[in-house]
């Protein structure tokens, strides 16, 4: 079976757990030596430990430019390159209204968010540009189509599309490719953790369901699938893309009955 990223090295941020951690099992698997950065440093090396060679772990908090500089470098070191960042790490909770949001939590959504993303790419750029590599911001349907209850979090992700879009005019010329994914649903822990918390789990399950036009939520390793797609030379051509991974969420509307 062809691996789609032999030879490549990826670092993948928030990757001990939930999208980033199915983003770091499927890049292994296609060949990618592999960095798991997050703040989580016992599950970051439990994945690393379970993938064996050619993965390692870094403690990373995205928002700390210094730290994001010193992760880089030790994945260079340690794998000799630097060919894909996926800038994954994201601060989700709390989700409310912009009258509702104090501003230390505004604050903290857009350093981990929007700064922590501008780090990864302002920091990884002299390596990208080295091994013409690519960049991959992991965005949200929210930060395209807004979601209620969820205003500074849709803010910094539709922040994110811009910014995606824009650096891949600034760094085509030096042969770097950058593209947004945009996730709706998909079962991770987390998510399975919450729906444990509802009144009534089963209806939420329908509810997520009917959010795509295909009628399911798919697992986070469908949607990574994506991923390693657009960090790989099947999608060599492709950049500057905001690409929905939403099984059609928004393409129109359902009757329902």
């Amino acid at each position: 079976m062809t691996r789609l990223l032999d030879g490549k090295t990826a670092l993948i941020t928030g990757a001990a757990g939930g999208f980033g951690a199915e983003c770091a099992r499927l890049f292994h698997r296609n060949g990618a030596k592999v960095t798991i950065a997050d703040i989580a440093t016992g599950k970051a090396g439990a994945l690393a430990e379970e993938l064996g060679d050619g993965a390692k772990n870094y403690r990373l908090d995205v928002s700390d430019q210094q730290n994001f500089q010193a992760c880089i470098d030790a994945t260079v070191e340690a794998f000799g390159r630097l060919d894909i960042l996926v800038n994954n790490a994201a601060k989700i909770l709390p989700g409310l209204a912009v009258n509702q949001t104090e501003e230390a939590d505004f604050d903290a959504f857009v350093s981990i968010n929007l700064k922590g993303t501008y780090n990864g790419m302002k920091l990884a750029y002299p390596h990208l540009k080295k091994s013409t590599g690519c960049v991959l911001n992991i965005s949200s349907m929210s930060g395209v189509v807004g979601q209620a209850n969820h205003a500074i979090y849709a803010a910094t992700k539709g922040g994110i599309n811009a910014l995606t879009k824009a650096t891949a005019v600034d760094w085509g010329h030096d042969g770097i490719r950058v593209n947004a994914l945009c996730p709706l649903a998909m079962w991770t822990d987390g998510l399975r953790a919450w729906l444990d918390e509802q009144v009534d789990p089963q209806a939420m399950v329908r509810y997520l369901d009917s959010l795509s036009s295909l009628n399911y939520t798919p697992e986070a390793e469908e949607v990574a699938g994506s991923a390693v797609y657009l960090c790989s030379d099947l999608a060599k051509f492709v950049t500057g893309v905001v690409l929905p991974v939403s099984g059609g969420g928004e393409v129109g509307y359902k009757i329902s009955g």
